[in-house]
Parts: structure tokens; sequence; C-alpha cells
């Protein structure tokens, strides 16, 4: 499933609800929702039905501020079988100078409230970027969609540690960038 339309929104309400009918628990909106629900309070702000993504923080001791907006966005998301999230999610259109390319996966689809570790990833900095260019493995984070209120629906994510290079070979280095992404 890439990114959610109007009719993916309503098949996932209805498949988290019949779901959560047949098991005794099951997580709900951003208030606990487990060990990684606050990626679902503390990233950026993508209200429901605009077409948005923003990732926000620092890396490197130097500030990102991607924010994309209606057909502009060129990101997106998978979440059966497990989850990917991809920017540039098409390689025909290259990214902005200030725009970061991230790719990450998690290992479980995920419902509406829920949240998990982010699994594997890669990131490489935006040309504005004082170490424009360099490239990063993402080895902690956590990824979740929102459920209810203004937010609802939205794909949310921290990444707080990052490994120099690639292949995670490097040092670590100082991060914490925030995300979110929603659609019409």
């Amino acid at each position: 499933m890439a990114e959610k339309s109007g009719i993916w929104c309503w098949f996932a309400r209805g498949l988290t609800w019949c779901t959560c009918s047949l098991v005794v628990a099951c997580g709900s909106s951003d208030e606990g929702g487990g060990p990684g629900a606050a990626v679902l309070t503390q990233a950026p702000h993508c209200s429901a039905g605009v077409d948005a993504l923003k990732i926000e923080g620092t890396i490197a001791g130097a500030t990102i501020d991607d924010s994309r907006f209606d057909n502009n966005i060129n990101a997106g998301y998978e979440n059966l079988s497990g989850g990917r999230f991809s920017t540039p999610f098409f390689a025909i259109a290259p990214l902005a100078d200030n725009q970061l390319a991230l790719t990450f996966e998690w290992t479980a689809d995920l419902f509406f409230g829920q949240s998990s570790a982010i699994s594997t990833g890669n990131l490489t900095l935006p040309a504005t970027h004082p170490r424009a260019g360099a490239q990063y493995c993402i080895s902690a984070g956590q990824v979740g969609f929102f459920d209810g209120g203004t937010e609802d629906g939205a794909l949310k994510f921290a990444i707080t540690e990052v490994k120099a290079g690639a292949d995670c070979s490097g040092a670590v280095t100082v991060v914490d960038l925030r995300g979110c992404q929603n659609s019409k």
C-alpha cells in the first residue's frame, strides 16, 4: 500500500476495528500505546487532509528543515507485511537542495495509534547542510501512525541514532530528527 488515499484510510480503520474486536487489548491513540508511542506526539504536526511532509531537527551539529507541501512531496510509505518509508519515493524528480534523502523500514504492519522501532535505514544529507552528501545508516528510531484528532492517519517518526557510512561502519553521530507525513 503506497501513500494512503481516502479509501485506504477507511479500509485500514475497518481492519483495525475488526482486529481489535478479536483480541483482548489493542493499542490506541497517542496516549500509552507502547514504549515508542511518544514519537506520535513529539514529531512535527502534519494536519489530516493536507498533503505534507516535515522533517525537522539536527544532525552532525547542523539544522535540518525539510518541509514539503502539495505536489512537491516526493515521499511515501508502504505498510503491509512490515513497512517502508522513502524520499524520494519516485526517482523521476530530483530532490531540492534542502531536501533530505531518507529511507527506513519497520518489521510489522502498524495500525493507527501504534508505533514500532525502525529496523534499518539510510539517509543522505541535503546540499544545504555543511556536510552535504554525507551518508548515514539509521541505527535507532521509532515510527508510528497517529490516531484521531487533527493528525488522524499521519505517519510520524523520530531518528535518534545514526552511524557514519551507508553500511553502519562509522562512528555514532549526534542526531535528533523528527518527521511526519500526511496526505489528503
